[in-house]
């Protein structure tokens, strides 16, 4: 999956006939394309957070709740450490099992809510989770 467009067709060379259905492309268009682009053509990365926040939206469960448990050091070096919980409910049964993991420190709110996301998905995945449909 890309998130960068590409022209439809094989065709680059479009004729006047052609053009009422698609516009030409202009050159700035066919700068991102190109090999030597300095936009990735790759998918776009995702974070533990967005990761988590899917895998729980297909399963149906609660969101994801992210919350800051520690901030150490001055203001200038503060680090963050971040809890994330999952409230999960096993489809087979009416219990909610609750997932609660802390991240590593980091200097980066963003960056502390992602180690604690990753360790919930860590955690998650030796449960056997996604479960295959």
């Amino acid at each position: 999956m890309s998130l960068v467009p590409f022209p439809s067709g094989g065709d680059d060379n479009r004729s006047s006939t052609n053009s009422a259905k698609t516009p030409p492309l202009s050159r700035d268009s066919l700068a991102i394309n190109s090999p030597s682009s300095p936009i990735p053509r790759d998918p776009v990365k995702l974070t533990a957070r967005s990761c988590l926040y899917e895998l729980c939206a297909k399963s149906r469960w609660k969101r994801p709740v992210f919350t800051c448990c520690n901030e150490n050091g001055p203001t200038n070096l503060r680090s963050f450490t971040y809890k994330a919980v999952v409230e999960m409910k096993e489809e087979d049964s009416k219990s909610w099992i609750l997932v609660e993991c802390i991240g590593k420190p980091q200097f980066n709110k963003k960056n502390a809510a992602d180690s604690a996301a990753e360790g919930v998905l860590w955690y998650l995945v030796h449960l056997g989770y996604p479960k295959k449909a």
